[in-house]
Order: C-alpha cells, then sequence, then structure tokens
C-alpha cells in the first residue's frame, strides 16, 4: 500500500483537517467580526441553490456580487477558513464542494473587499483525448466540472493538481466594487 492509499495516512489526514476545523471554529466563535457572520452565512447560503436554479448564470452571478465591502474590517484570511469548513459541512447542498466553496468566498469575500472572481471548468475523465469520448465503454468517459476562485486573474487558494486538466469555459471576475 502507498502512503496515499494507507488507512493510517487517511486517518491521519482527516485528524488534521478536523483539528484545523476545530480551531477555526473556535476562532470564530471567539472573533467579534466573525461570529456574528455565522447565523447569516447560513441562511443565505440556503436559498443559494433555488436562486442559482431561477436565473442564468450571468444574472445569477450579478445578484451574488455584492454593492459594497461592508465586512472590509474582517481578517479575510479567518473569514476565508470559516467559509472553506461552512461549504464543508455543507453536505445537503446540491452543489459540488467546489462549487459551493468558489460562490461562498465569491460573495463573503467580495464583502470584505476581496476582488475576487470565479473560473468554470470542465474536462473529460477516462479519456486522453476529446475524440475517445464516443468510443469509451459505458461508465467509461464522462465530463466533469470544477470552479475555482482568482485573485488578480490567478487561481486563488487553489491546489495546482485540482485544476489540472480542466478548460476554461466561463469566467466571471464581477464588476469593480467600491467601498462602503
Amino acid at each position: 500500500m502507498t502512503a496515499k492509499t494507507h488507512p493510517r495516512a487517511r486517518w491521519g489526514r482527516r485528524l488534521r483537517l478536523g483539528q484545523a476545523a476545530l480551531a477555526t471554529l473556535a476562532r470564530s466563535l471567539a472573533s467579534p467580526h466573525l461570529r456574528p457572520l455565522l447565523p447569516g452565512i447560513w441562511r443565505w447560503s440556503r436559498g443559494l441553490p433555488a436562486r442559482y436554479e431561477a436565473q442564468s448564470l450571468p444574472d445569477f452571478l450579478t445578484a451574488l456580487t455584492p454593492a459594497h465591502a461592508d465586512l472590509a474590517g474582517v481578517n479575510g484570511e479567518h473569514l476565508r477558513e470559516l467559509i472553506d469548513l461552512l461549504a464543508r459541512l455543507d453536505r445537503g447542498s446540491p452543489f459540488g464542494l467546489c462549487l459551493r466553496r468558489a460562490l461562498w468566498r465569491y460573495h463573503w469575500l467580495r464583502r470584505a473587499g476581496l476582488p475576487l472572481g470565479i473560473l468554470f471548468g470542465v474536462r473529460v475523465r477516462g479519456a486522453t483525448e476529446l475524440s475517445e469520448i464516443g468510443k469509451a465503454e459505458p461508465g467509461g468517459a464522462r465530463i466533469v466540472g470544477h470552479a475555482w476562485n482568482t485573485l488578480a486573474g490567478e487561481p486563488w487558494h487553489e491546489r495546482p493538481e485540482d485544476r489540472r486538466g480542466f478548460s476554461v469555459l466561463y469566467r466571471w471576475e464581477g464588476p469593480v466594487q467600491s467601498p462602503v
């Protein structure tokens, strides 16, 4: 067994993630800036799928873009960690983790004054070339999507291996924001 598939390695990684999650939650609950945001973030996220389904993607993203950076005093890195934790915990969402995280980060960190964008990409899994899609065995090749955030046009808090092989289909940088 390799270190990647060894059960101890998986449990060790899960324990590290759990420790980081508890530290993020404790820091957020102790923060006078982040603690009041917790219920609002969760309520906001509950309506996101219905808003997504009811609008075109550009209209949805325009509505998701805050007009002002009304959370400019909040520590952006701590807010990102909280958003990532809450997105990971939202197992009932119809969105995959990458889309949840990208949308949540985009909205909430723009409110903190960070001008994030979002990229949406696709790749073919199970085929080495697009021409092989029709020749793949049933259940073989399939198209998968991924979403990630950008800052100044560069991937932001996204591991290179997580976006490797994806072709960008849609780029949303959002409008220029004005401070409060």
